[in-house]
């Protein structure tokens, strides 16, 4: 332990260290703002729906981390929504990745866990054009391979095994999908 002099002399050099940081932090902080509450629009390729992803603005800070998706005719009638947010931000899902299939008939989303639970596995959720109801492929993840093909194709891993798989959303059985509510 050092003298009394010395102690203080230690306090007043951090003192003088961290008096302009703390003022550079206080300027800088005050414009900066996290990534602003953008939603985004996914327009069907027959121009009959619009998905919007937005956030779902539950617990701040939280934000951009947990989603809600609308379906919605071009006039603005929403025909469909589902929030995918949790109490305290971290149990919920986002969306990390969205598209129309060709035929209009599906909005398919890779979604993500806003508390990064079960990074291995990417949820795969559509909504059904035909029933207006929102659905999770049961056994396949998104994580390493997510794309769509024609006319309403899903190009995923099966889970857990993470074998390349093709599933066509107009073909599925009831026990390869929950029905989300």
């Amino acid at each position: 332990m050092g003298s009394p002099a010395g102690i203080l002399k230690s306090k007043l050099q951090i003192r003088r260290f961290l008096a302009p940081a703390v003022l550079a932090a206080a300027m800088v902080l005050p414009g900066y703002a996290p990534a602003e509450r953008i939603q985004k629009e996914f327009r069907s390729p027959d121009g009959k729906f619009v998905a919007v992803v937005a956030p779902a603005d539950k617990k701040r800070g939280f934000e951009e981390r947990e989603s809600r998706i609308s379906i919605v005719r071009p006039g603005g009638t929403q025909i469909s929504m589902h929030d995918f947010s949790s109490e305290d931000g971290e149990h919920g899902y986002g969306v990390d990745g969205a598209q129309w299939t060709p035929d209009s008939q599906y909005f398919v989303c890779r979604m993500s866990s806003s508390g990064g639970h079960s990074p291995l596995y990417a949820p795969v959720v559509f909504w059904s054009r035909k029933t207006h109801h929102f659905y999770q492929l049961n056994a396949y993840t998104a994580d390493r391979i997510f794309s769509i093909a024609a006319p309403d194709k899903v190009i995923v891993d099966s889970w857990p095994d993470l074998q390349p798989a093709t599933v066509s959303l107009g073909r599925v059985k009831e026990d390869q999908v929950t029905e989300l509510r």
